[in-house]
């Protein structure tokens, strides 16, 4: 099921914004404003490039749900700002055949490797994975940073890597990308709790 809403949620998302532009040229009937016609018609051009440009993204995502063999949702906790505080793990999702696969794919993610020169600060010790909680699956939706959508519009899966060894070996970015979307936490001072009852909230 959270495979299925993990697509569903960003479209009805685009549908929701989209909808609200158009409605910027309509009247509450629905009926187009005559006089803002020229600019209706370009905003439905807007809205359907982007829309198409989405459904290709969405094909590739339900192809990877559909490959052999299979792949699934894996989350990767990884210490970072703030863990030597007592704060909670950072958590990334992304489609994988098993936790090697995942840690490899994460790490071809611009915003995993912005993420990463973020982090790795000269006063703060570089991320490490934690495999204990690492797992597959996911949790609470909004309690990790979901990679899949980004992980689907890549053009092509680079050559695998070595997998990492097993422990809390540090990441380090394998590339320096032009483009990088952004991720964003809340880093709000929270109680210490262990390991195994946390999950950074996003």
């Amino acid at each position: 099921m959270d495979e299925i809403l993990a697509v569903l949620a960003p479209l009805q998302a685009l549908r929701h914004r989209h909808q609200e532009q158009l409605d910027l040229h309509r009247t509450a009937d629905g009926d187009v404003i005559e006089e803002q016609r020229t600019a209706y018609e370009e905003v439905r051009e807007t809205t359907a490039m982007e829309a198409s440009d989405t459904l290709g993204v969405v094909i590739k995502r339900l192809e990877l749900l559909a490959a052999i063999p299979t792949c699934r949702a894996f989350t990767l906790a990884f210490t970072g700002p703030g863990h030597e505080d007592g704060e909670r793990p950072w958590l990334f999702v992304v489609h994988a055949t098993d936790l090697h696969d995942a840690q490899r794919t994460l790490r071809e993610l611009p915003s995993f490797q912005q993420w990463l020169e973020d982090a790795a600060s000269p006063s703060l010790n570089a991320p490490a994975l934690l495999t204990e909680e690492s797992h597959p699956g996911t949790g609470a939706p909004g309690s990790y940073n979901d990679l899949r959508h980004e992980q689907a519009s890549l053009p092509a899966q680079r050559a695998p890597t070595q997998p990492a060894a097993a422990g809390t070996a540090p990441f380090a970015p394998t590339s320096r990308p032009t483009r990088r979307p952004a991720i964003t936490a809340a880093r709000s001072p929270r109680p210490s709790l262990p390991y195994g009852r946390k999950e950074h909230h996003l």
